[in-house]
């Protein structure tokens, strides 16, 4: 019995000084997307954050592949030692799980939330000819001639679609989807005068609303933008269900050691609020969140939760 207690002491005195001593080596941020996109930049933030507290390189690999799977098996397949982690998003972890009934992953088996890092919204624009100078506008001239305004979308289940499938739906409005390969190629035909609105990420669109070459309706935060502060709310508005935001984290392997990734967690929260690298990531057009390991796992499955639900009332999950 002495030996057996001697063992499991020494076993925890080993953990203890592991995670204590965490890192001695490079730590690999796996990337599940390709370069210079909004995941992979700020991915590069916390990297560098993190190297600056560690005094241990971060090296960004990107992964990109089927909707952030390759990456998440990349994960998968690495030492479950705290020294390979990944950037997820809600798209990647939540929404395409939501959607599939047949997901190759469990988002709440297959990786563990370490960090949340940052949020965005969605903005509601338009043209900066068009006569609809408001929220309550555009649902007035849209009930008027039902099914002739068109939004554009990134797709079908993608963020930008549910903030109009949500809007339509709590409004009782109805428009025609048009879809595209990009925020940005929606974003120029509306430019052009080829649809009526989008409902698009707020980085994607951020730059032309304060420059005035789109009007900026509503933005889907539970507060206003700093960056487009005379931009109201969806909520501020009355369209409480609209209220909706995407996400950024920082997720682990199943079975890293906790001690590990609390004290990854501390750090990368820490990182996130402190005011050069809040610049930073609102120069992208997200606002820093910080949350540590317990705050984001919480937040992460109720997301989970929140979107199977919601897929499931409107009839995308399939």
């Amino acid at each position: 019995m002495r030996a057996i207690l001697t063992a499991l002491l020494w076993v925890t005195l080993s953990v203890a000084a592991q995670a204590e001593s965490y890192p001695t080596r490079p730590i690999r941020l796996i990337v599940p997307f390709p370069p210079a996109g909004i995941a992979d930049l700020s991915g590069r933030v916390i990297a560098e954050g993190l190297r600056v507290k560690f005094n241990q390189p971060v090296v960004i690999e990107n992964k990109p592949g089927a909707t952030g799977i390759v990456g998440l098996r990349e994960l998968q397949k690495s030492d479950p030692d705290g020294y390979t982690i990944m950037v997820g998003n809600i798209g990647s972890l939540v929404i395409n799980y939501a959607i599939d009934t047949k997901a190759p992953f469990d988002p709440l088996r297959d990786v563990v939330p370490i960090a949340g890092m940052a949020e965005f919204a969605t903005a509601m624009v338009v043209n900066k000819e068009s006569p609809v100078n408001s929220v309550k506008d555009f649902i007035a001239y849209a009930k008027k001639e039902p099914g002739k305004f068109k939004f554009g979308s990134t797709g079908v289940g993608a963020l930008d679609y549910l903030a109009a499938a949500l809007f339509m739906k709590e409004t009782g409005t109805t428009m025609v989807h048009v879809p595209y390969r990009g925020g940005p190629l929606a974003l120029n035909d509306l430019l052009g005068g080829h649809i009526d609105t989008i409902i698009e990420v707020f980085p994607v669109v951020m730059e032309q609303i304060r420059s005035g070459e789109v009007k900026g309706l509503a933005v889907s935060s539970p507060y206003r933008l700093p960056s487009v502060p005379d931009v109201p709310t969806f909520a501020e508005l009355g369209i409480k269900g609209v209220t909706l935001t995407g996400w950024l984290g920082i997720y682990g392997h199943p079975r890293m050691p906790e001690d590990i990734r609390e004290k990854l967690g501390a750090a990368i929260a820490e990182l996130v609020k402190q005011p050069d690298i809040a610049k930073k990531f609102r120069d992208i057009g997200f606002e820093p969140t910080g949350l540590g390991v317990k705050e984001f796992t919480a937040f992460h499955e109720s997301e989970v939760h929140r979107w199977v639900a919601f897929l499931t009332e409107i009839g995308l999950r399939k």
